[in-house]
């Protein structure tokens, strides 16, 4: 059933009611973006590695994105478990090893798959590594309309922001229209956590920025406020009233209301398919699997003890948005501001992994990587200091750094050691 109009959205809400059937709570599924980069760093094109991976996985599929040498990588959907998880991690190792392997096949030298939340390398920033598809060059040419951004001393054309940039986004499946709408606003307080602990983005185009997450607010203004934090004026009721707020906005390319969330990159949005779904992307993609893992069960067990168990109302979505830009500055060494009161984020995500464990506890599971959390909770850091300090240690020119960077980021990510 194709969404295009209000009235066809409150027609299938209606068909749901009628036949009553409510799925299974907390169904989820991934999305990972990497870069294919050479042992120097230097980028290399991924569509033929793709349709070898599509041939290869049956459990996975694999895609193309904004930039010529990004990966995207999906994983169906399951139902949560521990299990369930750590099946993911291995078969994640696994499609890595892989791309590695089939990448230097296919270019005839050692390839490296990069995870990491901004590419660092200064060539990403090129019209030559634009998609060759068609909606990679149509998003590209309406995204040139806008101004250049100031990094440093460049300045990044808006159409080349995407193609530096990956995320990791978690799908969870909704049990009906209102269950959907209610896991919606309630990840959209959790988006200053997420970025908070996520953040390791503070490199792009070989330039350090003096954000702890860059990512989010470059792609904010490359996609002209269709990214970010959703515009919204206040939270939605129902399903019915996120259907009005994205047809509020003019379309870019798509024609119906799937098409049209998909082109707004918001930190939390409603996946218009069937069953219906929300989605998480405030995450920068981690260097090792093991560290996405601990993300997507944050992110599963927050969600689940705040449905379960939260009575409290929902914070001002004002609120919110100055808790995500003090995430985007300072990750865990900033202030949130929580029913009216100033509140180290350290002590706020301290109270919010317990309510983590607790949410995964209730769905019959044991928390397996939530200590990597931990860890950064106690020392106050995260991935993108570390990585900042390397940066700064490396030495020559920009290209030479770069690459030594990405080295050492690799090797970690090949080892699936923490980072941090």
């Amino acid at each position: 059933m194709e969404l295009k109009t209000i009235e066809d959205l409150k027609r299938y809400v209606e068909i749901l009611k009628k036949h009553k059937h409510h799925p299974k709570d907390f169904i989820f599924g991934l999305e990972l973006e990497g870069i294919l980069v050479d042992t120097e760093g230097n980028l290399l094109e991924t569509k033929e590695l793709i349709r070898r991976l599509n041939d290869t996985y049956y459990d996975f599929s694999f895609s193309e994105e904004a930039g010529a040498c990004q990966l995207e990588i999906k994983s169906y959907p399951r139902e949560y478990s521990t299990d369930a998880l750590k099946e993911k991690e291995e078969y994640l190792m696994d499609i890595i090893e892989d791309i590695v392997d089939l990448g230097k096949k296919i270019h005839g030298k050692d390839t490296m798959f990069l995870l990491i939340g901004s590419n660092p390398h200064p060539d990403i920033l090129s019209d030559r590594w634009i998609s060759n598809n068609e909606r990679a060059k149509k998003l590209a040419l309406w995204r040139s309309n806008f101004s250049p951004v100031k990094i440093g001393d460049i300045y990044i054309k808006p159409q080349h922001i995407a193609l530096a940039i990956q995320s990791i986004h978690v799908h969870i499946q909704g049990r009906g229209a209102d269950d959907t709408i209610d896991k919606f606003n309630r990840l959209l307080y959790m988006i200053p956590e997420h970025i908070a602990l996520s953040a390791n983005s503070p490199i792009i185009g070989g330039r350090i920025t003096d954000y702890a997450e860059a990512r989010l607010p470059l792609y904010e203004i490359a996609d002209g406020g269709n990214a970010g934090f959703p515009k919204l004026k206040q939270y939605p009721a129902t399903i019915i009233d996120y259907g009005k707020y994205i047809l509020s906005y003019k379309p870019i390319i798509a024609s119906n209301l799937a098409e049209m969330v998909k082109e707004r990159h918001e930190d939390v949005r409603i996946k218009f398919e069937i069953p219906l779904r929300v989605e998480s992307r405030a995450c920068a993609i981690q260097s090792t699997i093991r560290e996405n893992m601990a993300l997507v069960e944050y992110i599963v067990g927050r969600l689940k003890y705040a449905q379960r168990w939260s009575r409290m109302e929902l914070p001002a979505l004002k609120e919110i948005e100055i808790n995500r830009t003090e995430a985007i500055k300072e990750a865990l060494r900033g202030k949130f501001i929580w029913n009216g009161k100033s509140i180290n984020v350290k002590d706020y995500l301290s109270m919010n992994i317990e309510k983590a464990e607790k949410g995964i506890e209730s769905l019959d599971s044991k928390a397996r990587y939530l200590h990597i959390l931990k860890r950064r909770i106690k020392k106050r850091k995260t991935s993108s200091d570390v990585i900042k300090r390397w940066y700064k240690r490396c030495s020559g020119n920009i290209h030479e750094r770069v690459g030594e960077l990405i080295n050492k980021i690799w090797e970690y990510t090949r080892k699936n050691k923490p980072i941090l």
